[in-house]
């Protein structure tokens, strides 16, 4: 009895422990299940975009990520573009981090600048890895960006005074107005492509010494990229310059100080509405300037008492500009001179801004995109070919295998004989037309832009062909900036699938999923990296006793290449083809073509296109689509050729890909004006420079044809060489100055507006211009019209006698 009483305490005591642990249980589950809630990781974000909250369009701007995460976190934030304006497929912008916990983290990508809203995009983040980890939720933060765009000519300024060169928002340049945004040394990036936003860089009363050596690294090679560089000089010059003494156009010396700056008046004379002459201004007193002496290859614009008032000087495809006064320094900085100042020294800029806001801020490059489509390494069957495949089958399946059935008496074979031999036919056919589509394949239209010292910029359109469907990595060079237009094929549904893009240290990663068969993904590559040196082509010219063109062009760049011309005051010389170090005299050039209407390929090439069968298409597209399209078309002189040398390759998954390339070299060239004592400029060679705006609409047409809304331009004609100009004639000429047109030249004697009376049937001219009209080597004009009007800006001509 006592040992079934024991044996039930046991099973009692064992039910106890059961119901004990049953009990338990849940509490466990929920323990461990109110522990993984808190664990769950999650983000706070915040987003700084492009500058103050908007974006240049149609360059790269940064887009500004601080993340805060509750727990230790690796993954990738990612950037969707849903939908582009400028009609590239969707795309995600992919970068991984390493978050500590509790700690704020600050990501700088570089994105496409266009318009952002809740429904063109997406910001996420994923745990792991896009491709494969899991969503991670937004504490805080919007899973998107909102920007607005600028179609301004942006100027980032760092200087101590917060109003610096403020007066620059009011300078009229037409539909690129000036946009003055005031930055500080963290806002600078260590990555030039996130640069790429902004056009003038100014630095003014600013301690450099706080920026780092990359941010320093960063801003010369934005400058060698096709940036500018302002340098305000005064007491703070050397504090403010001295990280860019290599690039900067002077060398200094010290200080001195001037009670006037009748040169700077000079520079600054305008007249607006009913204001009479130049700007009076007075300085107050003393003003202390800073001392130096221009570098080498600087270029002396302006001088105040012998010493440089303001000096250039080309590094590369970029300009660095000194002034030798403190630009934020009054009464200069609030003059009313100032705006008329700096459209003169900006004037390219502002011109170059206004082209490219008229034609929709749109890269160039995209214009190459049907050209992308003629892949020379893809080629449709031979039509003879298939027309015998035909023939043949309609033969062998009607009479010849009749009969042969017949003779066999064997017809009713013929149920099964005549769809095999239909298979095999077809799959001929499908072979034939297959056969050089088995593998990956690239088509690269590359654009050599030399700088005519020595460097070279390449951009980059480039198409990739999937043989078969599925993902596929390409592995581009690294600092590559890529956006993606995606192809179907006529065999495939094809939609726009899924594009992520990770700019790394290494390289860029290009993740194209989804891929269809016989399918194409076309990448638009930019860099702002370390240009490369692909040579130059040695250029000396001149005008002749003749009045025709003259001189030599050298092949000194690297390569080979084929089909070169100079294309100059309106026309195009044929150089033919041009091996390493060959050199062409013009006077040996009987064939120059007229090109001013823009049929630079009809020129080049003999004729317009004959369709497919064309053997240029490729050539044609290019310089009618690339250079017709962007600001070369406005350049005075410059030299094009081709080649079709390997210039930028990629990889897929490592391995190298089968690559057909073709390469526009454009190289800007400057004539030497001043010959033997003798000055002589014929119509037709010195482009305008359009700087200020004063109208609801200006269309420059270099090309052909103007359109000006009422209101009014000024434009320059710098010709540096007028300096040396003694004695001479200023002649003035246009084949159409409008309906209801004024035009003024400024007299710099009388510091005001002269107005010309002139038109197309006869010329003006005007005896020993220098000191009158074409002070310190610019010609200056206005255009007022009083209704909408077509016309041509006028060309100039200069004959003279020079200083040695």
């Amino acid at each position: 009895m006592l040992s079934l009483n024991k044996r039930d305490m046991k099973r009692t005591s064992l039910m106890l422990w059961a119901m004990a642990m049953l009990l338990l249980l849940p509490i466990g589950i929920g323990g461990v299940s109110i522990a993984h809630a808190d664990a769950k990781p999650s983000i706070e974000m915040k987003s700084e975009v492009g500058y103050g909250g908007k974006m240049k369009n149609g360059t790269w701007n940064p887009l500004k990520f601080t993340l805060t995460s509750n727990q230790d976190l690796s993954g990738d934030i990612v950037f969707q573009v849903l939908q582009s304006q400028f009609g590239n497929s969707p795309a995600s912008y992919v970068q991984h981090v390493e978050l500590p916990k509790g700690t704020a983290k600050e990501i700088i990508m570089a994105v496409p600048g266009q318009q952002y809203n809740k429904n063109n995009n997406a910001v996420l983040f994923y745990e792991g890895s896009v491709e494969k980890g899991k969503l991670v939720n937004l504490s805080s933060g919007t899973s998107y960006i909102n920007a607005s765009t600028y179609i301004s000519t942006n100027v980032g300024i760092l200087s101590d005074d917060p109003d610096a060169m403020n007066f620059l928002a009011i300078l009229q340049s037409g539909g690129s107005n000036m946009n003055v945004l005031h930055m500080k040394q963290n806002d600078i990036p260590t990555d030039p492509m996130l640069l790429d936003g902004l056009d003038i860089l100014v630095f003014n009363r600013f301690a450099t010494d706080t920026l780092s050596s990359d941010q320093v690294k960063a801003i010369e090679q934005w400058v060698k990229t096709g940036g500018e560089l302002i340098l305000g000089g005064g007491a703070a010059y050397p504090k403010t310059a001295a990280p860019f003494a290599e690039i900067s156009p002077v060398e200094y010396k010290g200080t001195f100080s001037v009670t006037s700056l009748p040169e700077l008046e000079k520079l600054g004379a305008y007249k607006q509405g009913s204001a009479k002459g130049a700007a009076k201004l007075n300085l107050g007193g003393e003003v202390t300037l800073s001392d130096a002496v221009p570098v080498k290859d600087a270029k002396l614009l302006y001088t105040t008492g012998g010493k440089p008032l303001f000096a250039s000087r080309q590094v590369e495809s970029g300009k660095v500009l000194y002034v030798a006064y403190d630009v934020a320094m009054e009464p200069v900085a609030s003059w009313a001179g100032n705006p008329s100042v700096w459209s003169a020294l900006l004037g390219s800029n502002l011109q170059t801004n206004n082209m490219n806001v008229m034609r929709g801020n749109i890269n160039p490059l995209m214009n190459l995109n049907y050209i992308l489509n003629f892949f020379p390494s893809l080629k449709m069957p031979s039509f003879q070919v298939l027309a015998w495949l035909i023939v043949i089958y309609a033969i062998v399946v009607a009479p010849l295998l009749y009969l042969l059935l017949k003779k066999v008496d064997k017809r009713e074979w013929a149920w099964w004989i005549i769809p095999l031999i239909a298979v095999i036919a077809s799959g001929t056919v499908y072979m034939i037309g297959a056969s050089d589509k088995t593998k990956e394949l690239a088509h690269t239209l590359n654009v050599v832009e030399l700088d005519g010292s020595g460097q070279g910029k390449v951009k980059s359109a480039t198409a990739f062909f999937s043989p078969g469907s599925g993902n596929y990595h390409l592995e581009l060079p690294v600092n590559s900036y890529v956006t993606i237009q995606r192809d179907g094929s006529s065999f495939s549904d094809s939609q726009d699938s899924r594009n992520l893009i990770e700019v790394s240290s290494k390289d860029t990663g290009v993740e194209l999923l989804d891929m269809p068969q016989w399918s194409l993904a076309k990448l638009w590559v930019e860099q702002r990296a370390k240009n490369e040196g692909l040579g130059e082509f040695g250029v000396s010219l001149f005008i002749n006793n003749k009045g025709a063109i003259d001189g030599k062009v050298v092949n000194n760049t690297s390569k080979n290449v084929a089909h070169a011309g100079l294309v100059v005051g309106g026309k195009l010389y044929p150089l033919g083809d041009l091996e390493k170090g060959k050199s062409i005299s013009l006077a040996s050039v009987n064939n120059a073509q007229a090109v001013r209407t823009g049929g630079l390929s009809y020129a080049m090439f003999q004729g317009y296109s004959t369709g497919g069968k064309d053997p240029y298409n490729r050539e044609r597209g290019m310089l009618d689509n690339y250079i017709q399209a962007s600001s070369w078309s406005s350049q005075d002189a410059f030299i094009v050729a081709f080649s079709k040398d390997k210039l930028f390759n990629y990889r897929n998954d490592g391995k190298e890909i089968e690559s057909d390339q073709l390469n526009l070299w454009i190289q800007p060239v400057d004539i030497s004006w001043a010959q033997n004592g003798k000055v002589n400029i014929p119509f037709g060679f010195v482009n305008p420079i359009v700087n200020q705006i004063a109208s609801s609409g200006w269309y420059d047409n270099p090309n052909g044809p103007s359109h000006l809304e009422p209101g009014y331009i000024t434009f320059d004609y710098d010709v540096p060489d007028l300096k040396r100009m003694t004695s001479g004639t200023l002649k003035l000429q246009s084949k159409n100055p409008g309906k209801q047109t004024e035009y003024y030249i400024f007299d710099y004697k009388k510091q005001d507006w002269e107005l010309l009376k002139w038109d197309a049937s006869k010329q003006w001219s005007a005896a020993n211009p220098n000191g009158q009209y074409a002070s310190q080597g610019r010609i200056r004009f206005k255009l007022v019209a009083k209704e909408a009007t077509e016309l041509m800006l006028p060309e100039i001509a200069v004959e003279g006698a020079a200083k040695p």
